[in-house]
């Protein structure tokens, strides 16, 4: 390189900051061709949105974070929110159907993974019905997403419950950096129908907004027992809007909005009936719709801010073996107060109304209508004790809820930058998850026995909900390092030891209790640990890579009196997980994507018989060729799961029998106007 500015303009392109190995992206309004004039000491000072609720410099966040930007998005070639979650670290992403997913952190996770906190803007998208996240409903279009924001470990203490193994947030762009129009249109052998348009405009001299629409159509993939269909194509529609505005200088505000509808297939086994057989294969529809309304106002003053948020969320989903309807309102307020120049405090509080209605059916019933409240509140306190070298970070949520009632959830975090481009922090933090309605009341078949019958008991295992359950608890304790070990190379690690208490389990009702009447317990305990690597490289100006790797250990006991249903399971995420991505400029305008993954072994994970299969360790690969024809259109040619045409990558808990992964082809063209 002939110069050492030519070296720091490498740099810059390898994402829209790489100086973390967590690929931190940049916020404000700052546009990512800007950095091909910067210099270090500048790409230092980018601001990013970290577990503090607010910017942060780059090297300022004491938490394992990793962010996705657009331009991972876009380059990657994926066509849904999970399948961009592939590339975080510490994530175990898994396909479980066509249209559905098991993805946690850390562990502990499922199909219904009741630990890891999902954020859209803020707004909560975890289900309180039964503790999990349903992916086929997050649907925005990808080109309108900003970045999608990681967090492994505990963020409890700002987001809250359920932020035991880690925080997703999804963020969309302002409608100021969408103005103008974008048409995007694709076609495949599994995405059959990919398409999307948004527009954006001025509303007036202080006001900017767009309009967008997608819609989805996708084939279905086989069963593994057979061969067969396994009746899960689906498609979905989706529209919203947003606003971003200013009243004055020192006042901006957003208001947006999003509707959806599913229209889904699936394959129900084993669905429990009253009658001989008791269990059949059931081929249904799914139907899924909700919308959503949301609003932001912040204040600034001279040395403080104000920040309020309130939203309205509407969920509608008919299955076979549930109906659930949920209706919430959340309110926040923060305010966030320099002291001094050495001393930031925030603290806030919130409210939040849920009303639940859950119909009944053979497979889940005594679940009644409820709704119920959630108080909050939350401070932080961050002081730099060593100017521009060391921070400490104290802070604790509180809640109240009506099953547990007081929830406190503290944590403490240093950081430590003994030269620029060294950062080194620590935490410890508790964190719950809070129980959910099913858990408390409600009577839910999860297997059957037929030779209970000639014992003279129902055939059915029903597991009930008890007012005694608990929170399930984490203490956790987390390092990391993060390095720019030269303009063209970072490393970012954190390693981590999580140490468990009342997890959940099931329990005989009582000692006279028939084998098959089970409650919901606090049984389980144990320990998880591990630690995850990512490193960027630019190795050419035409030439990068992103590397990330995961090692995770998991080892839990239970003092339940009957083995466990696979509730408590050591081996329900891979030891192993690695991502290799590649970005090679070989033209002009021509642009190849190359993406290897190795996901490790995963032994029974479905509360299914023990002869249902393991999913072996598996190497795939995703690769795409982009061609800019001209500064507004694109085209792109996508291959995914490349190596195995069709392979297992989970067994869901229930209801879904094992499906494979199909190998996928498409072709997308974007224009802009």
């Amino acid at each position: 390189m002939s110069s050492t500015g030519d070296i720091f303009k490498f740099f810059s392109k390898t994402a829209l900051v790489t100086a973390i190995g967590s690929q931190m992206v940049v916020t404000g309004a700052v546009a990512s061709d800007d950095f091909l004039s910067m210099e270090l000491s500048e790409l230092m000072k980018v601001t990013v949105t970290s577990v503090s609720k607010k910017e942060q410099d780059i090297f300022d966040a004491a938490a394992a974070i990793y962010v996705i930007t657009q331009k991972d998005i876009r380059r990657s070639g994926v066509t849904s929110i999970p399948e961009a979650l592939r590339m975080a670290p510490g994530l175990q992403v898994a396909r479980v159907a066509s249209n559905k997913w098991a993805i946690s952190s850390r562990g502990l996770g499922g199909q219904f993974s009741n630990k890891l906190l999902v954020l859209v803007d803020g707004r909560t998208v975890y289900t309180p019905g039964f503790s999990n996240t349903y992916w086929d409903a997050q649907n925005t279009l990808l080109e309108d997403v900003d970045r999608i924001e990681v967090i492994r470990g505990p963020g409890a203490t700002l987001w809250g419950a359920n932020a035991v193994n880690g925080v997703i947030n999804i963020i969309t762009k302002d409608s100021a950096d969408t103005l103008g129009g974008l048409v995007t249109a694709g076609t495949g052998n599994k995405e059959e129908v990919i398409s999307g348009f948004r527009y954006g405009g001025k509303v007036n001299s202080t006001t900017t907004g767009r309009v967008y629409i997608a819609y989805n159509q996708r084939d279905s993939f086989d069963l593994l027992a057979d061969g067969s269909d396994a009746n899960d194509d689906w498609n979905n529609l989706t529209a919203g809007f947003r606003l971003d505005g200013e009243v004055t200088g020192d006042n901006s505000w957003t208001l947006q909005g999003d509707l959806y509808s599913n229209q889904e297939n699936q394959t129900v086994e084993p669905l429990f009936i009253a009658t001989p057989p008791f269990a059949i294969r059931d081929q249904s529809e799914l139907d899924a719709q909700g919308g959503n309304i949301k609003g932001n106002w912040e204040k600034q003053f001279t040395s403080s801010a104000l920040k309020v948020q309130l939203y309205f969320d509407y969920v509608d989903r008919d299955e076979v073996y549930a109906d659930q309807t949920y209706k919430t309102t959340d309110v926040d307020i923060q305010y966030d107060q320099e002291l001094g120049t050495r001393q930031n405090l925030s603290f806030g509080a919130g409210y939040r109304y849920i009303d639940v209605t859950v119909g009944e059916t053979f497979v889940a019933s005594n679940i009644p209508d409820r709704n119920y409240d959630l108080f909050s509140a939350f401070v932080q306190d961050t002081i730099e004790v060593v100017k521009d070298r060391f921070w400490l970070t104290l802070g604790t949520k509180w809640e109240h809820n009506e099953f547990t009632g007081h929830e406190f959830q503290p944590s403490g975090r240093v950081l430590w930058k003994p030269k620029d481009n060294h950062s080194l922090w620590a935490s410890i933090s508790r964190a719950v998850r809070t129980p959910s309605l099913a858990e408390v009341e409600s009577d839910v078949i999860l297997g059957f026995d037929p030779n209970l019958v000639f014992l003279g008991f129902s055939p059915y295992v029903t597991v009930s909900g008890s007012d005694d359950f608990d929170s399930e608890e984490v203490i956790a304790f987390e390092a990391g390092y993060r390095w720019l070990a030269t303009p063209e190379l970072s490393f970012d690690l954190a390693l981590f030891y999580n140490d468990y208490e009342d997890l959940l389990d099931t329990a005989p009702i009582s000692t006279t209790a028939t084998p098959a009447d089970l409650e919901f317990v606090n049984a389980g305990e144990g320990y998880s640990y591990g630690f995850e690597l990512a490193a960027n490289w630019q190795a050419r100006q035409w030439l990068e890579f992103a590397l990330s790797y995961s090692y995770f250990e998991l080892d839990i006991d239970s003092d339940s009196p009957i083995e466990s249903s696979n509730l408590l399971s050591n081996t329900n995420a891979p030891k192993h997980q690695v991502s290799l991505r590649s970005s090679i400029d070989f033209a002009e305008n021509w642009q190849a994507n190359i993406w290897l993954r190795y996901v490790g072994e995963l032994e029974q994970t479905s509360f299914l018989p023990a002869s249902d299969p393991e999913v072996d360790d598996y190497l795939e690969c995703d690769l795409n060729i982009r061609w800019q024809a001209t500064e507004d259109l694109e085209f792109m040619l996508v291959g995914q799961n490349l190596f195995d045409s069709e392979k297992l990558e989970y067994v869901a808990e229930q209801f879904t029998p094992a499906t494979e992964v199909e190998t996928s082809y498409y072709l997308k063209v974007l224009y802009r106007f």
